[in-house]
């Protein structure tokens, strides 16, 4: 099972950052604590490394490549997700606590992730779906490739820019 950490949304971004060097996770640099606060706080959202930039600015945090190594940082200890379709990322959280994945600091997966991007207003969901794992698995296990990661993105309008579209 996934395992929640409760996150009051109402901390700043340093106050987040706090949060999470303290989490009984592998230790956070002071800049990838602050980028994965960030990052949390916009759970099904996904922002570019310069939306984050400019949210970490009074944090005086001021270069694109410091957010960007906190970024592949994250991202290569499988806390964050790269949503290739918007060149932009999200945090690695269950939408669904009993995905049956196996648990792991700050809500990552042992399973692949597919995502479901909206064009219209940038929602960002994660489907966890056992069978597309195992579809996926199979096929990866058939290709003969050592597979390291797979990107599987599905990108359309959620069912409230449709809503909002049929009703303009």
């Amino acid at each position: 099972m996934c395992k929640s950490i409760p996150f009051p949304r109402s901390l700043s971004a340093s106050a987040r950052g706090e949060f999470f060097a303290s989490a009984a996770a592998p230790p956070l640099s002071r800049n990838q604590a602050l980028v994965m606060g960030v990052l949390r706080a916009e759970t099904g959202r996904a922002l570019t490394a310069y939306e984050v930039l400019e949210r970490l600015r009074p944090e005086g945090i001021r270069g694109p490549q410091t957010v960007y190594r906190a970024l592949d940082a994250l991202r290569e200890a499988g806390l964050i997700h790269r949503i290739e379709s918007l060149n932009a990322y999200t945090s690695a959280v269950s939408a669904r606590p009993s995905c049956g994945c196996t648990p792991a600091p700050y809500d990552d997966h042992a399973h692949p992730s597919a995502f479901a991007v909206c064009r219209g207003c940038g929602a960002v969901n994660d489907l966890e779906d056992a069978a597309l794992a195992a579809v996926l698995g199979v096929a990866a296990d058939g290709s003969g490739y050592a597979v390291e990661r797979s990107v599987v993105e599905l990108v359309g309008t959620c069912p409230d820019c449709a809503r909002a579209a049929m009703e303009a």
